[in-house]
């Protein structure tokens, strides 16, 4: 199956600036961690986080305070860098796995994926795939060629007529409620104000 590893959630990796923690040198053996600077760690404590197996590294202060890129490697009040890190297997096989994410290769094969999933999507916004409207295989597998049909007309739609939208995006229920009682307000309140029952200001 071809998707996405779940990304780097650190500060750096999310403001894209920074060291993130692809640029650390872990040595599984000393459990000890190399930053981009040459310094190495002088904690490591296996602990649980959100009920999994991870390890905290952490680094000396002196190393950190003295650091010249200190501003790029952290911003806590502690002006330490702690790095948390998965069990060695899945370390290196997240690792791994983000590397391939960014090639050319893994990205036209999962172009082909997310096309899948929109037409998918589609289906269900337009036709109500998910919900089968009759018993039986037969009619069911009927209303997914109707349902597929209707998707494959609604696109030529799309090509022959772009800019035009050939269906209008599915609202939920509490949305149209608000909309029948904002359309019904004006009413209301005259009739109230005709029976008396409402004063005129």
């Amino acid at each position: 199956m071809v998707t996405p590893a779940l990304l780097d959630h650190s500060p750096q990796a999310k403001n894209d600036a920074g060291f993130q923690k692809s640029p650390f040198r872990i040595d599984w053996k000393v459990r000890q961690a190399r930053c981009p600077q040459g310094r190495t760690s002088t904690s490591w404590f296996p602990v649980r986080q959100h009920g999994r197996d991870a390890i905290v590294v952490q680094f000396a202060r002196p190393d950190c305070h003295a650091c010249p890129v200190q501003d790029k490697c952290t911003t806590s009040a502690r002006g330490t860098r702690i790095l948390s890190l998965r069990p060695k297997e899945l370390h290196e096989t997240l690792a791994s796995a983000r590397a391939e994410q960014a090639t050319k290769t893994w990205k036209a094969r999962y172009a082909l994926r997310a096309g899948i999933e929109g037409t998918i999507n589609q289906a269900l916004d337009v036709t109500g795939l998910r919900r089968a409207r009759y018993r039986g295989l037969p009619k069911v597998r009927l209303q997914h060629a109707f349902s597929a049909t209707a998707v494959n007309v609604i696109r030529l739609d799309d090509h022959w007529n772009p800019g035009q939208p050939s269906f209008t995006p599915r609202t939920s229920r509490l949305t149209r409620l608000s909309h029948q009682l904002a359309s019904r307000t004006p009413r209301v309140q005259l009739r109230l104000r005709d029976s008396g029952i409402l004063g005129c200001n």
